[in-house]
């Protein structure tokens, strides 16, 4: 297969990974592959180091940007147009909203088939509720002329179906994300082999400093475990528009040393190396990639139930006020501050169970989100698309004949 695909920019986050991953493996499979992106502004953090280290040579479509411009968009647009008509690939994939917008539109016009991933939505917890149905209105349209529409989580494939009504079920496959995560793996198994004790602990939270991502709910959950024994330090890894306020807040609550906010890191191995709880506490999410990457290195996580976060967790759930406790970590049902604290302060004080989940975190993660099963997926799904469109060009030849 000939595969393009498409993305608004490479900043730090899944969908960039996804799409540089995606576009390397299938080309390793044996597919011609293409990778459309615009640029990334020096505002965000720059993921293009990816694609470099993946011998993945990208294609520039120079005015697409996460920004709304009629100009920009419609030069973007025609950008992208011009190369579907000149290379004909056999499938257009998508990532993201603007390029999943920009991008099904000259795959409508130039006759290619279009599949499209939702990686979140932006319907909740960005926009003003006359923006957001805007949004929502814009993606059924569009969803009307896409062959497929993937979701990365059973739940988020719950919500654009049922709750958002995006598409039929039946047109929306779930697809859960993959990575390659042989370095996290690593981790944990030295954190199985080295002794357990009762040291002090490290929490991290890992993503944008934006509103969506509520950062600030972070400082306020450290302030409230000042006093925990077990906890000797909080990490902010990430960058954006809110890190001033992260920082007079951090003031504001006199924490000090407590919490330190180190920005953007490559090295993600070395963060969860001395990370033993990841926490985060985003309103709205696709699958957060950091909770991926830290459960593989053998950490458990407490997460928000927004999104696709709640298909992370494994096992049973034991019930308590505002979160429920799972074989691999805690998942708060009630976003505050001190629910947040209450599940935070439990887990630190249990290294028993706590190093149970970290085990049951890395399994899970190994099994569930392989780089390997992403790709033999995501090729089924082409197939499927191709297929489809091959038999209704067959039933139409049929009936003019």
């Amino acid at each position: 297969m000939k595969i393009a695909r498409v993305i608004a920019r490479l900043n730090i986050g899944g969908p960039a990974i996804q799409a540089v991953l995606l576009t390397r493996e299938l080309a390793d499979a044996g597919h011609i592959t293409s990778l459309l992106a615009g640029n990334v502004p020096e505002s965000e953090g720059n993921m293009e180091y990816l694609a470099d280290e993946m011998g993945v040579s990208l294609v520039r479509i120079p005015r697409l940007s996460r920004e709304v411009s009629l100009v920009s968009d419609l030069r973007a647009f025609w950008d992208i147009y011009r190369w579907l008509k000149r290379e004909r690939p056999d499938i257009l994939h998508t990532h993201t909203a603007k390029a999943g917008a920009l991008g099904r539109l000259a795959a409508f016009a130039s006759g290619t088939p279009c599949v499209h991933t939702y990686h979140g939505n932006v319907f909740e917890g960005y926009f003003s509720r006359k923006k957001s149905a805007a949004f929502l209105l814009i993606e059924r349209l569009l969803a009307r002329g896409t062959e497929r529409i993937i979701a990365i989580s059973p739940r988020q494939c719950h919500d654009l179906a049922s709750r958002f009504k995006v598409a039929a079920p039946e047109r929306i496959s779930t697809v859960r994300l993959g990575f390659d995560l042989s370095r996290f793996l690593e981790l944990a198994r030295a954190r199985l082999s080295e002794e357990s004790g009762h040291h002090r602990l490290a929490v991290t939270w890992v993503g944008r400093l934006t509103a969506v991502k509520d950062p600030l709910m972070y400082p306020r959950i450290a302030a409230l475990c000042a006093n925990v024994n077990m906890i000797a330090a909080f990490l902010m890894v990430g960058d954006g528009e809110l890190g001033a306020h992260v920082e007079a807040e951090k003031r504001r609550l006199n924490l000090g040393d407590h919490l330190r906010l180190i920005g953007w890191q490559r090295d993600m191995n070395s963060i969860y190396r001395q990370t033993d709880i990841l926490l985060l506490t985003s309103k709205n999410e696709g699958t957060p990639v950091a909770a991926i990457e830290a459960m593989a290195a053998g950490c458990p996580v407490i997460l928000p139930d927004a999104g696709g976060s709640a298909d992370l967790m494994s096992g049973n759930p034991e019930r308590h006020p505002g979160y429920s406790i799972f074989d691999n970590g805690i998942l708060v049902t009630r976003r505050t501050p001190e629910i947040f604290a209450d599940g935070l302060s439990w887990l630190a004080s249990e290294p028993q169970r706590r190093a149970r989940m970290g085990q049951a975190a890395s399994i899970f993660a190994q099994q569930n989100f392989s780089k390997e099963r992403l790709v033999n997926e995501i090729e089924k799904v082409y197939r499927s698309v191709l297929d489809h469109r091959n038999r209704r060009r067959m039933r139409t030849k049929g009936e003019i004949q």
